[in-house]
């Protein structure tokens, strides 16, 4: 059975301490103390990249610095179900540029803790896409949940007209599952999805 080591960066932790000069760019989210935000504890590390907890106000970042491409329509009913949604933000090396985020929630497929899944999303913002990091983050968010939890399957999806994150995922090690039909509802129309998944037991991505 292929075993999911961790990564020889992953899993350890450190904060990141305010530097003594800052190079200010102000195309991207960065730490400072005297803005009042708060410090990243990275969680995993990566090469050229890391995950961390999110500081106050990334979200809102987040959210006003992204393209909105495939967010889905609210209409303001309540969920009638609800489950907890973890969230690392994607940052540089450092911890201090913020990238984009990646969260994960519990799926059920029956009633018993063996029939869980963790189905993951990540978003980059538009000037980080198509670099090769996202799919350098789903690996190590692969490795990161198989060695930290006892869930055997991740799965996630994609909008059918998504190429580039259809290749990333493939490449990622994820394995094309099917059409998801009408799974979103985005722009008052319903929308195709394509489900991909991968398992504790497939070969581990190089």
């Amino acid at each position: 059975m292929p075993q999911w080591p961790a990564l020889s960066k992953l899993c350890s932790e450190r904060v990141i301490s305010r530097p003594g000069w800052v190079n200010w760019t102000w195309t991207a989210r960065t730490l400072e103390t005297d803005l009042g935000v708060g410090v990243r504890k990275i969680v995993v590390h990566g090469d050229g990249f890391a995950l961390a907890e999110l500081a106050d106000g990334d979200r809102e970042y987040l959210d006003e610095h992204g393209d909105k491409a495939f967010d889905v329509d609210h209409d303001g009913r309540d969920m009638p179900i609800q489950y907890p949604v973890h969230r690392l933000a994607i940052t540089d090396e450092s911890g201090k540029e913020l990238l984009g985020q990646v969260t994960w929630h519990p799926v059920g497929y029956g009633p018993s803790y063996g029939c869980l899944a963790w189905n993951f999303g990540r978003n980059l913002l538009p000037n980080k896409r198509g670099k090769g990091i996202g799919t350098a983050v789903l690996k190590a968010l692969v490795r990161h949940l198989f060695a930290t939890t006892d869930v055997d399957r991740i799965e996630g999806s994609t909008d059918v007209t998504n190429v580039r994150a259809q290749k990333s995922l493939e490449k990622a090690g994820f394995i094309r599952e099917g059409v998801l039909r009408g799974a979103q509802l985005r722009g008052g129309k319903r929308q195709d999805m394509i489900s991909y998944s991968l398992l504790r037991t497939d070969p581990m991505p190089s």
